[in-house]
């Protein structure tokens, strides 16, 4: 599993930061469930790509025993197709290189899985976060902030996610800039970081499965790159 998630983190990285877009990737009509991903937000990416394969397996992966259940029916890549997105993009890799500096030479991203409506994945990647989303259904919740999902537990993104009109779930995975991570107690109103040293949040040092993204930088230290839409018969536990 940790090599999956290295070779996905590796992908995305290239992929994103050269702003490249799929040459497997195609464009749904509008009749699909998928019109409203691809109206200037989202390219679909082909089955058969290697982007495709390495984050569907990484999904299944970190769904456990309710992969079994799951069909991937569409990935979608964040196509930059907007001047805001590209300032989006460009402001995440400035604060990327300013969180590195600060931490020694390592910003510390990784990739996080955030769940939601269609419309407020969409509404994330056309404006951004506009608050810091639900309420973790997996427990308490570690503070106030965006919660989102390490890569080994996207089961915990998908139980956050609601069902459309054509039955299917939607999933981000986003890249996060992390910096130095500090542990945030179940139940905690911490709402910023606790001193300079620390720049986020998680529930384990060791073994993060939930990442904590401060309010005030949750435009900044998240950029979303794929949502990944499915179908499955119920989500309800790990």
């Amino acid at each position: 599993m940790d090599q999956i998630q290295g070779d996905v983190e590796s992908e995305i990285s290239l992929t994103v930061d050269d702003e490249e877009i799929s040459e497997s990737g195609s464009v749904c009509d509008e009749t699909s469930p998928f019109g409203l991903f691809t109206e200037d937000v989202f390219l679909q990416i082909g089955e058969g790509s290697l982007e495709h394969g390495m984050i569907m397996r990484s999904f299944l992966t970190g769904l456990g025993s309710v992969a079994k259940y799951t069909n991937v029916v569409a990935i979608h890549k964040n196509c930059l197709s907007t001047l805001t997105r590209k300032a989006r993009l460009e402001s995440f890799q400035l604060f990327s290189e300013a969180v590195a500096e600060k931490c020694g030479g390592n910003a510390n991203i990784r990739l996080g899985w955030f769940g939601g409506t269609r419309d407020e994945i969409l509404g994330i990647v056309k404006h951004g976060f506009s608050h810091c989303g639900r309420m973790p259904v997996n427990g308490q919740s570690y503070g106030v902030g965006v919660h989102l999902a390490s890569t080994q537990f996207s089961i915990d993104g998908a139980l956050s996610s609601d069902v459309d009109e054509d039955g299917l779930k939607h999933i981000l995975l986003c890249r996060v800039i992390m910096g130095n991570m500090e542990v945030i107690c179940p139940g905690s109103n911490q709402f910023h970081p606790s001193s300079q040293n620390f720049d986020s949040g998680v529930d384990n040092l060791l073994a993060p499965r939930r990442y904590i993204v401060w309010s005030a930088n949750m435009n900044s230290h998240i950029f979303p790159t794929f949502v990944i839409s499915f179908k499955v018969p119920s989500v309800n536990g790990s």
